[in-house]
């Protein structure tokens, strides 16, 4: 019987089969495309996202201009009647002199009713 422990046997690390399998980097030509598939979806999704959140945004701004419009168009109407309102009291002297004439007579008025009061005598 030989000696088991001297006898060496070679045997190969990878048997010929391994050569011709190709490594996992190589894929082949319908799973680059897949692969490529799969990133244009995802970069499609994240556009998408961006859109809708720039449409919603558009959407806000346009509902905002809507209200700043009407409050334009509010304060405008006011500051049309305002500006009536002074050219009419500024054109008409004479309804100025009459304001100031019953502002005197009523200060007459009032003159000789806080009199009586003083006095606490009727006249």
């Amino acid at each position: 019987m030989p000696d088991l422990d001297k006898t060496t046997i070679k045997v190969r690390a990878y048997p010929d089969d391994a050569k011709k399998i190709a490594p996992q980097s190589n894929l082949t030509e319908d799973q680059n495309n897949a692969l490529e598939l799969v990133k244009k979806n995802a970069q499609l999704d994240e556009a998408k996202r961006k859109l809708l959140e720039l449409e919603r945004a558009i959407q806000e701004l346009r509902t905002n201009l809507a209200k700043e419009q009407a409050r334009s168009a509010d304060l405008s109407q006011k500051l049309g009647i305002l500006e009536a309102e002074q050219k009419a009291s500024q054109s008409s002297p004479a309804k100025v002199a009459e304001l100031e004439a019953k502002v005197k007579e009523l200060s007459e008025v009032l003159g000789k009713i806080s009199g009586i009061a003083a006095s606490g005598k009727p006249a």
